[in-house]
């Protein structure tokens, strides 16, 4: 802490030598050499909360100034920002961090070497209290998001273009002096000096590794020949490439509309909702020649109804129409929300079929898409014995070229050493598994990976994980990889951890156990449920506490603790310590209402959490493991994100308001049930992805860290 304070204090000193607050007046009269503030407009209207930029150091990035702990003051060196020029542009600087300011995953980062300048233009929202908006690049507008109770209110938001929206519409003060400009000019000539050099050696080093994969392509005589899209029709069943469905609707979306181009205006293809008689339904395509490989794209129907986006595609193929047999299934991120593309990417089938049938699957039988297209896939020959490995090898080659383009657009200097490291990275990753699946010896990632699972992914246990069969039935394949550690049984584990992290025998809570019930939003906030009685008129209700109790180090109240009965019918109550039992609370029920709490069972289902309609849109199983949600006779509770209301669906949710979402913890007296769970500030051994991908600097997204699931953002 004296470290810090003492480096706050010489920041104080060397980089200011005045604090007059004086807005500016014209984009040209932010120059370098000055001390800027910045607050946005957003937050103007909400009393508590402060708008000032500061830079956040647990978070490496930029952020709202209240949502850090920090009282507006321009004084601060973390709100105080300079302008430094580099060949005509001018790049920002963060006084408080001694770094400059850079776009990263839709946010403001700070680095040594700026990647991107600033630009300062007129708003056009109309508050003239906050006239000027700043962008990344001249194209990037930076701008802040807020929503009152939201944990990620604060955040910088950077990929707009609308000048009109508040949130990209700023005040810029100048507060003072910059002592120390031209060794800030000197450092960052020196460092885009250097980044250029690390820049030129990163192109350099992704040509070399395209022309390695190239000639590594060559040598195994690797080609293609054929493919590209097949136009489907509707209109004569005796003609190749016929699409129909067994049980189309008849009152509305034609499957005319299926195949005519059109992804949005309300234009789709239903099948019949009207009275179903099929117990299932599925699309088919008659084709004209056999095929083999091959691909299929479709779009959710915008607007459409979340129960009928597709939830699982089985792909079947016949030769004479009537004898189908299983190709694939497809139940990994289908897309649950309106206007959403899904590819299928290659389907390789063990022999070719002149009818294929996609057998879909939804909440109620029927289904409905905006649009959907067929590919057949190029015809690939290469050595014997690369060809079972056709879809790593097509994989390599597509990179490669996407590579060498991304290489030549790039000539200018543009990209950055990231962009390039990733394409290097991708090339190897996939040279490497072909090369060790065609050796067929054991490997040393994947005796790391079985490492992994056994002590990141197994140990996570608990109400909502696996049970007992799945997770026997897991560890039995593990077991079989350590005989034979091959990167053939690397993908095999790999591709069976999803069918375990979907599986919906999960543990469920023991009868007589004390729980905490703790609902989770999309972001990672936690809200703990909590049992409150009104003494004055004796009523009692739901409320929620924040996680910033836990956070903080304080344990929970034994009120956001519940009994739980076991039914023995597979449903669950839980009770409170006078014996009152949980309920779900009444649409728009407020905390504090005799709501949520009742004096008899009511046998909820304990349901797995899963992606659909009411989620977020990149939400996957993944987010979800471990996270249940009840269910009291077709809906779920559902509070928002500040506890106050509570809602009712046929669907569970997983947004950042609003949420199902819950873990269930076995609570200990005295334990802080907690996590801090906003960021990664203890010294870990490895980060890891859910699927055992070892990652160096992750991006938002869950992780497991030391054996706990943790959300970066």
């Amino acid at each position: 802490m004296k470290k810090f304070t003492l480096f706050i204090m010489m920041l104080v000193m060397c980089a200011t030598t005045t604090f007059a607050q004086t807005a500016i007046e014209a984009p040209e009269d932010v120059k370098p050499g000055k001390i800027y503030w910045f607050k946005n407009c957003w937050l103007s209207g909400y009393e508590g909360y402060s708008a000032s930029l500061a830079y956040n150091a647990d978070k490496g990035m930029i952020w709202c100034s209240s949502n850090i702990g920090v009282a507006e003051d321009p004084t601060d060196p973390i709100q105080q920002y300079a302008f430094v020029e580099y060949e005509g542009n001018l790049y920002m600087y963060s006084v408080g961090a001694d770094k400059f300011v850079s776009y990263k995953n839709d946010g403001a980062h700070v680095r040594d070497i700026p990647e991107n300048y600033v630009t300062i233009s007129e708003s056009t929202y109309g508050d003239t209290n906050y006239p000027w908006c700043m962008a990344f690049d001249g194209d990037k507008l930076i701008g802040m998001y807020f929503q009152d109770g939201y944990e990620y209110s604060g955040y910088l938001y950077c990929t707009g273009s609308n000048t009109a929206n508040i949130i990209y519409s700023w005040q810029i003060y100048e507060v003072g002096d910059l002592a120390n400009a031209d060794e800030l000019t000197s450092r960052l000539a020196t460092a885009m000096t250097e980044g250029k050099k690390l820049q030129a050696e990163a192109a350099d080093n992704l040509m070399y590794k395209v022309e390695e994969a190239e000639e590594f392509l060559s040598d195994i005589n690797y080609t293609t020949d054929g493919g590209g899209q097949v136009q489907l029709q509707v209109t004569d069943p005796a003609a190749g490439n016929y699409i129909w469905c067994n049980e189309p609707e008849t009152s509305e979306g034609p499957i005319e509309q299926l195949i005519d181009g059109i992804v949005e205006d309300g234009n789709f293809f239903h099948s019949c909702w009207n009275g179903p008689v099929e117990p299932v339904h599925w699309l088919q395509i008659d084709l004209e020649t056999s095929i083999q490989n091959f691909s299929f794209t479709y779009y959710t129907r915008s607007p459409g109804i979340a129960n009928d986006f597709p939830d699982a595609i089985e792909v079947q193929g016949s030769n004479n129409g009537e004898t189908f047999e299983t190709i694939t299934v497809l139940n990994n991120d289908l897309p649950q929300m309106s206007g959403k593309k899904y590819e299928s990417g290659t389907i390789y089938a063990e022999k070719a079929y002149k009818h294929l049938r996609f057998v879909i699957t939804a909440e109620r039988t029927y289904f409905h898409m905006s649009e959907f297209e067929f590919y057949q896939a190029a015809y690939v020959t290469a050595d014997e014995n690369y060809m079972p490995y056709i879809k790593y090898l097509n994989d390599l080659a597509n990179t490669t070229v996407a590579a060498r383009e991304f290489w030549e657009a790039n000539m200018d200097g543009t990209a950055t050493v990231d962009e390039y490291n990733a394409y290097i990275e991708q090339i190897d990753e996939l040279m490497e598994l072909i090369k060790g699946l065609v050796s067929g010896e054991p490997d040393d990632k994947t005796k790391e990976y079985i490492a992994y699972l056994e002590e990141e992914i197994l140990s996570l246990q608990g109400v909502g994980y696996p049970g007992e069969a799945p997770r026997a039935a897991y560890q039995a394949l593990i077991d079989a990889a350590k005989a034979n550690p091959t990167t053939q049984a690397r993908l095999d584990l790999q591709e069976a951890l999803k069918d375990y992290i979907k599986t919906e025998d999960i543990i469920l809570p023991t009868g007589g156990e004390k729980y905490t019930l703790t609902f989770i939003t999309y972001n990672g906030r936690r809200n703990f449920l909590n049992y409150e009685v009104f003494e004055e008129d004796a009523t009692y209700a739901l409320s929620m506490v924040n996680d910033t109790i836990t956070t903080k180090g304080l344990p929970l109240p034994e009120t956001a603790v519940f009994t739980c009965v076991d039914n023995e019918d597979g449903t669950f109550d839980f009770m409170t310590a006078d014996g009152k039992y949980l309920t779900t609370p009444a649409q728009s029920a407020a905390s504090g209402s005799a709501t949520g709490i009742i004096e008899y069972p009511t046998c909820f289902t304990i349901v797995k959490m899963y992606p659909n309609g009411k989620c977020e849109l990149d939400v996957t199983y993944d987010d979800l493991f471990g996270l249940v949600a009840l269910n009291n006779g077709g809906t779920y509770m559902a509070p928002n994100s500040s506890g106050t209301t509570y809602y009712q669906g046929s669907l569970p949710h997983f947004m950042a308001s609003w949420t199902s979402a819950m873990a269930i913890e076995v609570w200990t007296p005295g334990d802080d049930t907690g996590i801090e769970n906003v960021g990664i500030e203890t010294v870990v051994e490895g980060i890891y992805d859910l699927q055992g991908r070892k990652v160096e600097n992750p991006s938002t997204g869950i992780y497991i860290v030391n054996g706990k699931k943790v959300l970066v953002k």
